[in-house]
């Protein structure tokens, strides 16, 4: 298999690139070559921009609503040239909003409730989403004080937009049929991807599709275990190199 070193990282929702600057970092000094980009909209907008630089790269690993658009990006890429890209995604669930189909996410209630609270006081709301990506770490009130030190989000405009996407895509088929390599890993600890999800992907899962259960880790594990995040992508990576 052909050395895989070019990835395109996609952060979350609610946090900016900011922090995920870590792991590009240590991708970069596990000799990936690494390029962090926002989130972006594509249930309205253009987003060719994003899809030419799937062309130039062999991977796209995306944490949370960005694994979602990570998982988009590559079915959409092979359907449209038949070639594959290897996806990574963290913490994220191939439909974020539960359905009859698709019953292990958020409830709709509880979805429509974060929706409106943020309408109606975006800074608040963010400011307990951090509380809930890392609630279940060690040293959590700590670990919340640095995420809201250190997140950059964008512009509201686009966090409305992430929230339409969050409640609309669903992924799961696209996942299903798609043929290249893919790594999903969840957190045991997650307060916004329920762990039980892993149960769905048993269901359908192939040869080509890992999926891990990560211990003592929240939703946050990108940014708070950014050594161990890196180990489970370079050990599955070295495993399918080596196949």
């Amino acid at each position: 298999m052909k050395l895989q070193n070019k990835i395109l990282l996609i952060t979350g929702w609610g946090v900016g690139v900011e922090p995920l600057q870590s792991l590009k970092l240590h991708l970069e000094k596990a000799g990936f070559a690494t390029q962090l980009i926002n989130i972006f909209n594509i249930l309205e907008s253009n987003f060719q921009a994003q899809l030419d630089l799937v062309a130039e790269i062999d991977l796209v690993i995306g944490w949370s609503l960005g694994g979602q658009l990570a998982t988009h990006l590559v079915d959409f890429f092979y359907k449209q040239t038949g070639q594959t890209k290897t996806l990574i995604t963290l913490a994220s669930n191939p439909c974020f909003v539960a359905n009859d189909n698709w019953q292990i996410a958020m409830p709709t209630d509880v979805f429509s409730q974060f929706k409106a609270s943020f309408l109606q006081n975006p800074q608040a709301t963010l400011k307990r989403f951090y509380y809930l990506i890392t609630l279940g770490s060690s040293q959590a009130k700590q670990d919340w004080i640095n995420i809201q030190n250190i997140a950059n989000p964008p512009s509201n405009e686009l966090l409305i937009e992430g929230l339409q996407m969050l409640e609309q895509l669903n992924l799961v088929d696209n996942l299903k049929n798609y043929p290249g390599l893919q790594l999903h890993l969840f957190a045991e600890q997650d307060n916004v991807i329920p762990c039980k999800i892993m149960e769905n992907f048993k269901d359908f899962a192939t040869e080509s599709m890992t999926y891990k259960l990560l211990k003592d880790a929240t939703h946050a594990f990108p940014y708070l275990q950014v050594e161990r995040t890196i180990e489970e992508i370079c050990q599955f990576l070295t495993i399918h190199q080596q196949s």
